[in-house]
């Protein structure tokens, strides 16, 4: 009995406790001082100022406007895009027709060529080489037989043959065309080959020699086998038929340099291939 009244005492004395210790709201408190304000950032770097060096460069003025603003400035390049896919091949044209030549310049090369390749020095002292084929033939008849001709003449058991060949550098013209190479020649044809040639001489009338500097001199001389400055003269694999009057030979010879226009020592050399003309008597 005594045990429950002390528990229901205490009971009591514990509900007085709860009822008069509830707790109200405190005052605010004293406000702290403003924090110190920190030190500015550094400035930043302009967009277009690609060295970050602060300063406006020639080469950063991409638009060259003479102004450094947002206009120069370049972001990274992109990706390179996907190639494209190749076109079609084109469809080849037609080739042109070739033209026609000329009236009787058939007529005037047939009957074959003089070559004439020259070795010397120029006038002036620079050394100098040219290659010339002299291919027209004129055919009227009364030009034959100084331009174009064999005549054949029976000497003992032998034949003698005497060319007389003239070809120009381009069309023949009485007034124009006057550059071309004569040569005239004769040889022994024994029963026993090799031919013979018994004489000799090559003519060069006003043919321009013109350098690639476009400087130019002109040969107009005649040489001779025994000729006046005229050396190591040699006509070699000589061959005539006389069927077709089909002649090629090969030549060379030098010439001193007070007998030919360069004024300088000169070397003469070629090939020829002609038809010659004969005739009928």
């Amino acid at each position: 009995m005594k045990l429950n009244r002390l528990f229901s005492a205490a009971i009591v004395i514990l509900t007085l406790c709860l009822v008069s210790c509830s707790t109200e709201d405190g005052l605010d408190g004293v406000k702290g001082d403003p924090g110190t304000i920190g030190e500015t950032g550094a400035t930043g770097i302009n967009c277009w100022d690609t060295n970050s060096d602060g300063a406006n460069d020639d080469n950063e003025d991409i638009n060259q406007d003479g102004e450094f603003n947002a206009f120069d400035c370049r972001g990274m390049d992109g990706a390179d895009g996907a190639n494209g896919v190749d076109g079609e091949n084109g469809t080849n044209g037609n080739n042109g027709e070739n033209g026609v030549d000329g009236v009787g310049l058939e007529d005037m090369i047939k009957f074959g060529f003089i070559e004439v390749e020259l070795q010397g020095t120029r006038p002036d002292g620079d050394a100098f080489t040219d290659n010339q084929i002299f291919r027209y033939t004129p055919v009227d008849g009364d030009d034959i037989d100084t331009y174009n001709s064999v005549v054949s003449n029976n000497q003992g058991n032998d034949i003698v043959y005497q060319f007389e060949l003239r070809r120009f550098l381009s069309t023949p013209d009485e007034v124009y065309q006057i550059a071309f190479a004569d040569i005239s020649l004769s040889i022994t044809k024994p029963e026993q080959l090799p031919l013979v040639f018994n004489q000799a001489s090559l003519q060069i009338n006003n043919y321009a020699v013109i350098g690639s500097d476009n400087k130019y001199f002109v040969l107009d001389d005649q040489y001779e086998n025994n000729g006046a400055g005229v050396t190591d003269f040699v006509l070699s694999d000589i061959s005539f038929d006389t069927v077709t009057n089909n002649l090629q030979f090969s030549y060379s010879f030098t010439v001193d340099a007070a007998n030919n226009d360069s004024n300088n020592e000169l070397n003469i050399s070629g090939n020829v291939d002609v038809f010659v003309l004969e005739l009928i008597n």
